[in-house]
């Protein structure tokens, strides 16, 4: 918490950034704000009101973010991202609240939609910043959970109130958010891609001692492959280095789906093992030697190469997206 702050006070001493920091907060405010004046019937004005109070909120919330996005210590990290959970809940909150004001019309069901969707957008940072596999499968576990919570939930409210108006709408709205947990906790969160090293091999089948096998004298950077432990993962995972720095890649199984990232936290690997199979990074035939931060999306691509075509080749190149017609 003291971090945040610091980082909070060392912000605000520049005169141009509390005037800044200050019009985001009223960007905010004001977001809320509109969501009061929306009229009791859906029109070009209920629209328009409803479009600006999105756009404050985008405004007012992105640019604020990088406070919290720049702290690098875990307890700054675990702190904001509590902050972020509660900010949620008490949206979640008022948008139920604002259904059953408005007794299930189009004003509280679309004040709900929108405080639903920006509930959502901080649940999904918040677990964007697990990295450890440890952290991602209890934040699944969460997500899980509070899927099946707001779905059995949602469905005894709509029951205990003979399927009321205001029941039904706001039901329906804690179904949606019970399935994008779901989701989310089935490793499908839209800002983990943007903010973790994690990186998906979609169609992946086989199994990690498969995949050693057919990738056991492709050398790459950190050089050939070994079946090992990662702590706090229960099975097996395909691993390469530890480099001289001790920067590792690994490819792991998390709720069937196969994940690689790297580490530079050599405690997660079995010290005897990690001194057995340390290496000297060897660039490519072009004299590359990539970054850590690279080498997950690197391996990932190497991975999904050999699914599509059987070859087990090593390339620092990764795909490039195609030029739209």
């Amino acid at each position: 918490m003291s971090g945040l702050i610091e980082k909070i006070k060392s912000f605000l001493k520049k005169p141009q950034n509390a005037v800044e920091i200050v019009l985001n907060i009223l960007c905010l405010a004001a977001s809320y704000g509109l969501l009061f004046l929306l009229p009791q019937k859906a029109n070009i004005l209920f629209w328009l009101l409803f479009a600006l109070s999105a756009i404050l909120f985008c405004i007012g919330f992105f640019r604020m973010g990088y406070i919290m996005d720049s702290a690098k210590s875990k307890k700054t990290i675990a702190v904001s991202g509590g902050l972020l959970v509660l900010w949620g809940i008490i949206l979640n909150i008022a948008g139920i609240l604002a259904i059953r004001q408005a007794q299930g019309g189009e004003r509280g069901f679309a004040a709900a939609i929108l405080l639903l969707i920006e509930a959502i957008v901080m649940y999904s940072i918040t677990a964007s910043h697990a990295e450890e596999p440890r952290s991602q499968w209890i934040i699944s576990l969460i997500f899980r959970a509070a899927a099946v919570l707001l779905i059995i939930g949602a469905v005894i409210w709509m029951i205990a109130a003979s399927f009321s108006g205001t029941a039904i709408a706001a039901g329906l709205l804690l179904l949606v958010e019970g399935i994008v947990f779901w989701a989310m906790g089935s490793g499908n969160n839209p800002f983990h891609a943007a903010a973790s090293p994690i990186r998906p091999v979609p169609g992946m089948k086989k199994t990690v001692r498969a995949l050693c096998d057919a990738f056991s004298s492709t050398e790459t950077q950190l050089g050939v492959p070994w079946l090992g432990k990662i702590r706090a993962i229960r099975d097996d995972a395909i691993i390469y280095g530890p480099s001289e720095e001790g920067v590792f890649v690994y490819g792991y199984y998390h709720f069937g789906r196969f994940y690689v990232t790297f580490s530079r936290d050599i405690s997660l690997l079995d010290a005897g093992e990690a001194e057995a199979h340390r290496i000297t990074e060897m660039p490519d035939s072009k004299g590359i030697c990539l970054g850590a931060e690279s080498l997950p999306e690197v391996y990932a691509y190497m991975f999904t190469r050999y699914l599509e075509n059987g070859n087990p080749v090593w390339s620092t190149k990764i795909r490039k997206p195609k030029k739209k017609k």
